[in-house]
């Protein structure tokens, strides 16, 4: 691990805790609230994830997923059905979007696309939809809300609206929560809409109202494969420790069913490769092929699983899910066994994307997060706890609202320290950041556009919507509506049938670090623009467009003199 990561992670968490410690201290002695107009002020501004990510995009910082997402998308608006011959090029036997992941909800955001075919409707829609899961959770605190012990002083009506003052504290932890701002800032994807559905799983169970409960079990499952897994560990919890029977039994029947015939019924459907494999499956190579081959070496082989879980980069991202929230849900550890699937697989991977705090991976369980913190928060603020450990605590509503104020001074410290948003170190210093990001940015200077970003529209608009582009993964999105788009340097697909038309790229990298693996090196470049087969059309500002003067017909490449 990197030193000075480490040591950045260290003081960041160390100002987590004493900066929400100092805010309690200081509230309960002077008697500090939260003012309302603050938690208004506070989710008002999360608004600006929309901003950001049409801002990244114009700064040509959305990268090849955000490309893919368009495509597909237009390809339903006009075919009816999620083509993906990008994708297509990389995986042979990936045509149809659905054999890589089984994610039927993406037509509801085809509907505004249909009508408004442009990057800004996905972005507007994307935000909509996170910023959404604020009603399910603003509910669920209303039902959790515990009116603090009556003391005498006057002071009962310190909050003229508890119920209320609780629900949209509990909202801004969400939407300040640095994970919940990192899965929404990034391009696209589906799986981040489980937070919503979960949430309004949740608060159906909470409600005993059986047939929208049932309703979002199965949109929860529809959102993408592996959320069936995350609802039947709900099942699990409301089955067995919540003693509701009915919900429970139904959850984990739905989840398991639904994951195991998506993923071994549904998805091999729709792959047109010999012999289908889940995208993922190499994540988990070293337990097996098949969930339940993962699962029996796993038992048979515990040592072995250990090694894989206990990496320390994956624990410190757990970590890191807890700190923003001083690890309130521990309080209530059974309601986290929600989130147990969804962990236990990226702790099981091999490598430590699907556990990181930063990444959509993780998104399933965050609703379990928020509902264990919901569920622990009386036992949080009670007395008994605070005298069991022999620490001075106060009851009444100045000890809870003193609480409340080093929680949300805890999720602003965690936002500041590790978040993206712009109250946060990595926006305003360019050499700090919370992570070794290689392509990924979020300095102010990614939100600025020029000229030079401008111009890749000339560019585009050369090209012919029937053509193959090879194009470095930054200019991607600004190609979804040619027929495909290969990452350069491939100019010739997996399986040999397609060749590119044109390449399209440029020079300057937009900047991006020589690391990242977006980024294409002057010899790279030249290595295949050199070749014959290449026409240069255009140049200006670093970009250039060439032709390929060979040209393919009905998806069988020509590849004369590509070598």
């Amino acid at each position: 691990m990197n030193a000075s990561l480490v040591i950045f992670y260290l003081i960041g968490a160390f100002a987590v805790i004493v900066g929400s410690v100092l805010t309690y201290v200081t509230s309960r002695r002077l008697g500090w609230k939260i003012p309302l107009w603050l938690l208004y002020a506070l989710m008002g501004l999360s608004a600006y994830i929309f901003f950001a990510q049409y801002l990244k995009y114009q700064n040509l910082h959305f990268f090849t997923d955000f490309s893919h997402w368009l495509q597909i998308l237009r390809n339903i608006t006009i075919k009816g059905w999620p083509e993906i011959l990008s994708h297509e090029f990389i995986i042979p036997g990936t045509l149809n979007y659905f054999s890589v992941h089984f994610i039927p909800l993406i037509y509801l955001f085809a509907i505004p696309f249909k009508l408004i075919p442009r990057p800004e409707t996905l972005m507007v829609f994307n935000a909509l939809a996170m910023l959404s899961a604020a009603i399910p959770l603003y509910k669920l605190a209303l039902l959790h809300y515990v009116p603090p012990l009556k003391i005498r002083g006057g002071e009962e009506g310190l909050w003229k609206d508890g119920r209320k003052m609780s629900g949209f504290f509990v909202v801004v932890l969400l939407l300040w929560y640095p994970t919940f701002q990192y899965i929404t800032l990034y391009e696209f994807e589906m799986l981040r809409f489980s937070i919503p559905l979960l949430l309004w799983m949740l608060y159906f169970f909470e409600t005993r109202r059986m047939v929208p409960y049932l309703i979002f079990v199965i949109l929860a499952i529809l959102v993408r494969e592996e959320v069936g897994l995350t609802v039947a560990m709900f099942g699990v919890y409301a089955w067995v420790f919540a003693k509701r029977r009915k919900e429970g039994l139904s959850a984990l029947t739905l989840g398991l069913v639904g994951f195991v015939l998506i993923t071994s019924v549904v998805m091999p459907a729709f792959s047109s490769a010999e012999q289908f494999k889940h995208v993922a499956a190499g994540s988990f190579a070293q337990f097996g092929t098949s969930p339940l081959e993962i699962v029996s070496s796993v038992i048979r082989h515990p040592i072995a699983a250990l090694t894989v879980i206990l990496d320390p980069t994956k624990l410190a991202n757990i970590f890191m899910l807890g700190l923003p929230v001083l690890f309130v849900p521990l309080l209530a550890p059974l309601v986290l066994i929600g989130a147990a699937a969804n962990i236990g697989i990226g702790l099981l991977s091999e490598g430590t994307i699907h556990t990181s705090y930063m990444l959509y991976y993780i998104a399933p369980s965050v609703p379990f997060i928020f509902y264990a913190l919901l569920k622990a928060w009386p036992r949080f603020v009670s007395l008994s706890l605070w005298e069991r450990v022999g620490l001075p605590a106060q009851a009444g509503v100045r000890g809870e609202g003193a609480f409340m104020n080093a929680l949300l001074a805890a999720v602003l410290v965690s936002n500041i320290f590790f978040g993206p948003s712009p109250i946060s170190l990595q926006f305003w210093l360019k050499n700090i950041q919370p992570a070794p990001f290689r392509t990924q940015d979020f300095h102010w200077s990614v939100y600025r556009v020029t000229d030079h970003h401008r111009a890749a529209n000339k560019f585009v608009e050369m090209i012919p919507e029937d053509a193959i582009v090879s194009a470095q993964e930054f200019l991607q999105p600004r190609l979804f509506k040619k027929r495909g788009a290969m990452p350069f340097p491939q100019i010739v697909s997996k399986d040999g049938q397609y060749q590119a038309d044109y390449v399209f790229v440029d020079r300057t990298n937009n900047g991006l670090r020589s690391e990242s693996p977006a980024h294409m090196s002057k010899e790279e470049i030249d290595a295949v623009v050199a070749n014959e087969v290449w026409e240069r059309v255009a140049e200006e500002d670093g970009y250039e467009l060439y032709r390929n003067v060979y040209e393919s017909t009905n998806g069988v490449a020509n590849t004369t003199n590509l070598d």
